[in-house]
């Protein structure tokens, strides 16, 4: 069987099976004891698909009785239905801040003053005692401010009643946090295209220095994020520069998590202006990467992403910055994942060996790495065919360019990527057909190179042909 179910348990990691198991065996959960069966079963089982069978599953549901396919449908619903339940009940139980004003609420609605008022005021102690001042604060704290307001309001004459704390939280919570989305968006716009509206963020942002919002971190920060995104002239710079700032003063004040998010936005920023040319944003980005990583902010679950791993390494090796660089090749190896770790890392080393023309070292890391990335792919393959072009590996040259086309021919989805590698392998086919002293025809190869777009290792090809 491959129902939604079983997919559910095969995913699910032993410690929420255990507590699945436990869920179902609670009344107020689950009456039925061939759904908590059926519970234990799976848990124990999921793993083997011969034990997956319908009959299997109904024997340990309903033990000894004949198979009736209807009820075993029954039971699965009723599981399905409990771990939904049970999955709700996980993250809500997780964060304690958030069931506050649940509890709140069921105090209110039964009338309990004498506990509303000791759970409130604890509440918004802790409340405030945490460190973090990010949106979701302002959220919890307005949801608090609510509830308190909702049982003023019985006992209260209106007039007595504060209002203005409900709206002023509300306000820092919902600008911060389309602040933070915006920025997600530009991001996405400026790689895929897609265009986003900001018609109402742009009306809210307008009235930001009225209501003195700037001098909230959780605004403030998203606010200067979203400007340096938005803007490539100076009040872009400006708020590139303040941003940078501000990540070093709310290190505590936003969780490593979103500090990770804001780190990147930061140099997501600087690779724009890279992009256009504005090489002084190569340090920039840098520095931004070296502090990120000092402060851990750059690792996720415990890993580094490969993505990240590479950048580091070709803006340290364009700076010229090669010693930190080789430390942090080697450094960083084991919070690279397992399932992409020894790939990633010979494909880097090569690279840093192919910037110091070590190409007999560069050669055989290439020939070992085999990514499914398909642009990691096309650059290793890249920078294999170099290697064996600069150590005059003719044979083994003529069998990647055979081996490199097939693999564009058979690869969907490549889009451009496709066209600028096929330029490339017919120009190197090119390249090795011209006779070593005839300059005329590699001064004319040289200008077919310079006038034909969008040619992947042009410079290089350039640099091959002289002159």
């Amino acid at each position: 069987m491959n129902t939604q179910l079983v997919r559910l348990f095969k995913k699910l990691p032993a410690a929420d099976r255990r507590r699945l198991c436990e869920w179902t065996q609670c009344g107020l959960f689950n009456k039925r004891p061939d759904v908590s069966a059926l519970c234990a079963y799976l848990a124990a089982h999921a793993e083997r698909p011969e034990a997956i069978q319908a009959e299997r599953l109904h024997e340990a549901a309903f033990p000894g009785q004949a198979y009736q396919a209807a009820r075993l449908r029954h039971s699965i619903s009723y599981l399905l239905q409990a771990a939904r339940g049970y999955l709700a009940w996980s993250e809500w139980a997780a964060a304690p801040f958030d069931t506050a004003p649940w509890l709140l609420q069921a105090l209110r609605k039964r009338r309990l003053e004498f506990l509303f008022s000791h759970e409130e005021e604890r509440a918004s102690k802790a409340l405030e005692a945490e460190p973090l001042r990010d949106a979701a604060y302002h959220y919890r704290r307005y949801r608090l401010l609510q509830e308190k307001l909702e049982m003023a309001s019985r006992s209260e004459r209106s007039a007595r009643l504060s209002l203005q704390p409900l709206p002023d939280a509300l306000t820092v919570f919902y600008l911060s946090d389309m602040l933070r989305h915006a920025c997600a968006a530009l991001t996405h716009q400026a790689v895929a295209g897609q265009a986003y509206r900001f018609a109402l963020l742009d009306a809210l942002l307008a009235a930001t220095d009225k209501e003195n919002l700037l001098s909230e971190p959780a605004v403030e920060t998203y606010f200067h994020a979203y400007q340096m995104l938005k803007n490539t002239g100076s009040d872009g710079e400006t708020s590139f520069q303040r941003l940078k700032e501000l990540l070093g003063q709310h290190v505590e004040l936003f969780s490593s998590a979103e500090m990770r998010g804001l780190y990147l936005l930061a140099i997501n920023g600087c690779i724009r202006r890279m992009n256009a040319g504005q090489r002084s944003y190569i340090r920039e980005a840098f520095e931004l990467y070296r502090a990120a990583l000092t402060r851990g902010f750059l690792l996720e679950d415990g890993w580094i992403s490969g993505f990240t791993y590479k950048n580091i390494i070709r803006i340290g090796a364009v700076l010229g910055e090669e010693q930190w660089t080789a430390v942090f090749v080697e450094q960083y190896r084991e919070a690279l994942h397992p399932r992409e770790r020894e790939s990633l890392y010979k494909y880097n080393l090569a690279y840093l060996h192919l910037q110091r023309q070590e190409y007999a070292q560069a050669m055989p890391l290439l020939q070992q790495i085999n990514f499914e990335d398909a642009l990691n792919h096309l650059e290793a393959r890249r920078m294999l065919l170099r290697s064996y072009f600069e150590l005059k590996e003719w044979q083994a040259l003529d069998s990647l360019l055979l081996s490199f086309g097939a693999y564009l021919r058979r690869q969907k989805g490549l889009g451009y990527h496709r066209t600028t590698n096929e330029k490339l392998l017919y120009f190197v086919r090119k390249l090795v057909e011209l006779p070593a002293a005839n300059q005329a025809a590699r001064k004319d190869l040289r200008l077919e190179i310079e006038n034909t777009a969008d040619v992947a290792e042009r410079q290089w090809l350039l640099e091959r042909c002289g002159g």
